[in-house]
């Protein structure tokens, strides 16, 4: 395990803290193999359309934020997406037929998404499908276990930001 060795070329966890707690260390492990394997579902699904990666998450954000309006700006702010992909991959999507772009009275010029009859078509196919199998699948909480899942997840990825900051400043 790279984690008790350093033989392997990568960084190991200090022995001690290694030592301390294998089972920490084997559930972290689980938790992201099981985050990679639902990843890897969405992945599937972008592959099936034909899409990029971006694109179909583009596509899944219309699709679940409907009728509201979303920008290109929502889109790198909610989803953690560079300006730049967001950017190239909007203008594929609207150069493909599948996205169109509008803008509304009194929001200056901000442009917003929608789907065209063409990128209905294909999300009807691939991304509501997907989108029922995970409301199907979070249903299977309660409303409260539903709550604690989203409240712990929270709770790591803020504690995760805040270490991993100090790496790297």
């Amino acid at each position: 395990c790279f984690l008790r060795s350093h033989e392997s070329g990568t960084l190991p966890l200090p022995a001690s803290s290694a030592q301390k707690d294998s089972v920490l260390i084997g559930q972290l492990e689980l938790y992201n193999r099981l985050w990679k394997e639902q990843d890897d579902i969405w992945q599937k699904a972008a592959r099936k359309s034909g899409l990029p990666r971006t694109s179909y998450w583009i596509l899944y954000t219309i699709v679940v934020t409907a009728p509201a309006p979303l920008s290109q700006a929502d889109l790198c702010e909610n989803w953690y997406f560079p300006r730049q992909t967001v950017n190239s991959a909007v203008k594929k999507l609207v150069s493909d037929g599948l996205v169109s772009l509008f803008t509304q009275k009194g929001s200056g010029n901000i442009k917003y998404l929608r789907l065209t009859p063409k990128g209905e078509e294909l999300a009807a196919a691939y991304v509501a499908p997907l989108v029922q199998a995970d409301i199907h699948s979070f249903s299977a909480f309660s409303a409260e276990e539903r709550s604690l899942l989203l409240k712990l997840m929270q709770q790591q990825l803020t504690s995760l930001k805040e270490y991993s900051e100090q790496l790297w400043n």
